[in-house]
């Protein structure tokens, strides 16, 4: 019988117990109402506009966020209905707005594309788990409909 407990404290030790409640020891694991984090590590996604409006018909739930600055959002290119407007300089002050979306995805867009990338950068090293960065921006976005359907 005691050659049991020996083989059960080895399985133990062997299942690796962490010392820390719930036996990870991971800060991403979570805590109360704090969804589990994916096992794979967050990458960052680029799309052309016919990719993305696939990936948003198939995934309503998506997040879109325009970087542009406020005057960009009624200019000649518009903006993508549904889309949320945070400016890149006040993104990290304004990031719980968005903090709903760490572990859905965030399809990132600006007018051509420059600033939507640092954003989406950003996003990724604040923890968010699937960005996508929208190659080309608002213009790109604008000539692959050929229509002004989408303002």
């Amino acid at each position: 019988m005691r050659r049991g407990c020996q083989w059960t404290l080895v399985l133990l030790l062997l299942s690796g117990c962490s010392g820390a409640p719930g036996g990870s020891s991971s800060p991403a694991a979570g805590g109360a109402g704090t969804p589990a984090t994916p096992a794979a590590p967050a990458m960052l996604e680029s799309m052309q506009p016919a990719a993305a409006r696939a990936f948003l018909a198939a995934h309503p739930d998506a997040l879109v966020l325009d970087v542009r600055d406020p005057e960009e959002w009624d200019d000649d290119l518009g903006h993508i209905e549904g889309a949320r407007q945070i400016p890149l300089p006040q993104l990290s002050a304004r990031m719980a707005e968005i903090a709903a979306w760490k572990y859905r995805p965030v399809v990132v867009l600006c007018r051509v594309g420059v600033r939507s990338q640092q954003a989406a950068e950003l996003l990724i090293a604040s923890g968010y788990q699937q960005v996508i960065h929208l190659e080309g921006g608002m213009e790109a976005w604008r000539k692959s409909e050929g229509s002004a359907a989408g303002r």
